[in-house]
């Protein structure tokens, strides 16, 4: 109840408030509760090479972002299908319908920018599609959740057991987007700054053997403070060669690449918080062979 309550009165804020509001919440959780402020230091340290001030001065602005991110999903009721055609784009539209014609489509994005609203305009647009996605601890937070991005049309795939239905949507020409920069116990040891991170290969396997194309998309916060943008990178085809475990390593890694190539573009809008980096802590098996959908 609280939280529905707390919901309502951040959807009644102007939109220069949210950014205010956002900007003292993230001042908070740095500099005063200190919520993982130092994993998000030093993953900033070790990825992009800077010394502990500069790192610290990024962090602060990351943490500004994401809890201005937080209050701008709570206002998702908002959002209009005038103005999520105009965060899309009608070009990105019609490539997407053009694209998952026969084979369906495969999106590839990340904990970076706006990544939910993102989501929430695809599917007040029209766009048929699946998100598969991980739930959060609290209960509360992840029936609110849930329910903001159904509301939007977006139909919501659980990120353990949901292969068959991923390539049934696939099947019927529809798109599916995974998130790809969470850690994964289950996954691949692949390079991402420097560093073998355990990345899934759900996405990899998806394109393998359904065929669809893998399109990143990333909806980022414009630089001079005008609203989003959206960033595009050229569409990635996964190799079908005899070697399925090869290509999978090859597609997953490619991924990887991508994310950190838009991540150092905007470093202040990914989610450094997350202990992306586990290998060491954690018996992954490296050479395993996953199963292939």
């Amino acid at each position: 109840m609280m939280l529905r309550l707390l919901s309502w009165l951040v959807g009644l804020l102007p939109e220069r408030w949210t950014a205010r509001l956002g900007a003292a919440l993230g001042w908070l959780a740095f500099s005063v509760l200190r919520v993982r402020r130092r994993v998000a230091v030093d993953n900033l340290r070790r990825s992009l090479g800077l010394p502990r001030r500069p790192a610290e001065r990024l962090a602060r602005r990351v943490y500004s972002h994401l809890a201005t991110g937080a209050l701008e999903f709570l206002q998702v009721h908002r959002l209009s299908l005038v103005r999520s055609r105009a965060l899309l784009g009608d070009r990105i539209l019609e490539r997407i319908d053009r694209l998952r014609q026969g084979r369906g489509l495969l999106i590839l994005t990340a904990h970076l920018g706006q990544w939910d609203l993102l989501a929430c305009a695809a599917g007040l647009c029209g766009v048929p599609l699946h998100v598969v996605t991980r739930s959060v601890k609290n209960r509360c937070i992840n029936r609110l959740w849930m329910e903001r991005r159904r509301r939007c049309g977006v139909r919501l795939l659980p990120a353990r057991g949901s292969a068959r239905a991923a390539m049934r949507a696939l099947e019927d020409d529809e798109v599916v987007a995974l998130v790809l920069d969470q850690h994964d116990p289950e996954g691949a040891a692949v390079p991402l700054f420097g560093r073998p991170a355990a990345t899934s290969t759900a996405l990899a396997r998806m394109a393998r053997a359904s065929g669809a194309p893998v399109l990143p998309v990333f909806l980022v916060r414009d630089e001079r403070g005008a609203g989003f943008r959206l960033v595009v990178k050229e569409l990635i085809d996964v190799p079908r060669t005899p070697d399925r475990w090869g290509d999978v390593l090859a597609a997953t890694t490619r991924f990887n690449q991508t994310i950190e190539e838009v991540v150092r573009a905007y470093p202040d809008q990914w989610l450094w918080l997350h202990r992306r980096w586990k290998i060491d802590e954690l018996p992954l098996r490296i050479g395993r062979q996953p199963t292939i959908v």
